[in-house]
């Protein structure tokens, strides 16, 4: 969870949800609407800093090791706060 005040827009929750790991048949069965969402993608941790703007990175980077602690990471602007995360 990532708390992000911002001047004008007023504060934001941002939150990352870890979804699994879909099995190959559960991929096959994806379709898309054509409308909204056009395609999908699933790529590797290393590929986080070249796909998404600075402050996404950031968050994912966080995200993902707090996936491998088994823990919840509490962020403001994208870095730790004290606390007892990460």
């Amino acid at each position: 969870m990532d708390w992000a005040p911002h001047p004008t827009e007023g504060d934001k929750l941002l939150f990352v949800f870890d979804g699994g790991v879909l099995p190959a048949e559960e991929r096959a069965q994806i379709t898309l609407d054509g409308v909204e969402i056009g395609e999908f993608a699933f790529h590797g941790s290393d590929q986080i800093d070249s796909l998404l703007i600075p402050r996404l990175a950031r968050r994912v980077h966080v995200a993902l090791e707090a996936r491998s602690r088994a823990e919840t990471a509490y962020l403001e602007h994208g870095a730790h706060r004290g606390g007892s995360d990460m």
